[in-house]
């Protein structure tokens, strides 16, 4: 399997995650909250610029593009090409898997599934299984709804293989994992701790860590016993306490020697992040987020039945 490696010595890791930035094929698109997502990862990147000076890596952790447009994804890999520090990606439930592996690699812009620092080994997991089918000889195909269908983390069995084989194979001391959905017990309550990921993390002690991001927002948690922290979105977060809505941002890591890890949530300020705290959150969307409601129950509602269960009309999509 392929690794990249690069040495620190026996100091601290430091890294930076950014996620959730759903680019579109064409500048200035926005969505339905109204904000530009090339303006939001430009304020992201200018927020870190000083953690970037002295990060040994970033890594992306899905949802890239919006829709999976191939545009996207060329744009974007220019953008992060010109970053001071090597980057490394995984695909979230937006992504279009050809797609993806297509238009984001450069010099410093990697698809590898791991890269060692140090002490440290860094595992980028694909856990759209729920969003993909099986045609055949190892090769999954992206299912339409995949957006909606993979709203959890779910690895694959040639997925599960692959880290399993990277893990045993490195002499690493410690282990991180990077994925798009993360594995909350409050978002997903049916998330299985003896499935693949928790059997992973049950035969891999070393296993530190967890970091998503998918929920937009700046939360922490636990799976099995292990940490789960989430990364905001560089497009727009949620304030799931205060139910509104949030700047974008980034999280920081520092990674001792000893296995310790330190870890922060950012939200850049500026007039993005004003604009965005004096809207408040949809209820529908909060709900969503947090696996209180699924995207098959909201379509089933009819417009009176979903402003009565939301006390707000249904959204429509770029209006």
């Amino acid at each position: 399997m392929p690794i990249q490696d690069s040495a620190t010595g026996d100091t601290a890791v430091r890294l930076i995650q950014i996620s959730d930035v759903h680019y579109r094929d064409a500048p200035g698109t926005h969505g339905f909250v109204q904000h530009d997502p090339d303006a939001g990862l430009a304020a992201t990147l200018e927020g870190a610029a000083d953690a970037l000076a002295s990060a040994d890596v970033l890594v992306a952790s899905g949802d890239l593009a919006d829709t999976g447009e191939p545009g996207a994804y060329r744009r974007l890999g220019d953008v992060l090409q010109g970053l001071p520090v090597p980057v490394y990606c995984l695909p979230g439930n937006h992504d279009s898997h050809d797609a993806y592996t297509a238009g984001l690699p450069r010099t410093g812009v990697h698809l590898e599934p791991a890269v060692r620092i140090g002490s440290w080994l860094l595992l980028m997991v694909d856990t759209n299984a729920l969003g993909r089918e099986h045609v055949g000889d190892g090769v999954y195909r992206d299912l339409d709804d995949r957006m909606t269908r993979a709203d959890g983390p779910e690895l694959s069995a040639p997925e599960a293989a692959r880290i399993r084989e990277i893990l045993a194979g490195s002499d690493a001391e410690h282990a991180l994992l990077f994925l798009h959905q993360p594995p909350l017990a409050e978002i997903c309550p049916n998330l299985d701790p003896s499935g693949r990921l928790g059997a992973l993390l049950r035969d891999f002690p070393r296993i530190r860590a967890i970091s998503g991001g998918h929920l937009h927002g700046s939360l922490e948690g636990e799976f099995a016993g292990v940490p789960v922290f989430v990364a905001p979105s560089t497009t727009y977060s949620i304030d799931y306490d205060g139910r509104r809505f949030d700047g974008p941002g980034y999280r920081t890591f520092t990674l001792h020697p000893d296995g310790r890890v330190e870890s922060a949530a950012h939200t850049v300020p500026g007039p993005i992040t004003d604009a965005m705290r004096a809207r408040p959150a949809p209820r529908f969307l909060t709900e969503l987020m947090m696996g209180l409601v699924t995207v098959e129950e909201m379509r089933a509602l009819t417009d009176e039945q979903f402003e009565e269960r939301f006390g707000e009309p249904r959204p429509v999509r770029g209006a």
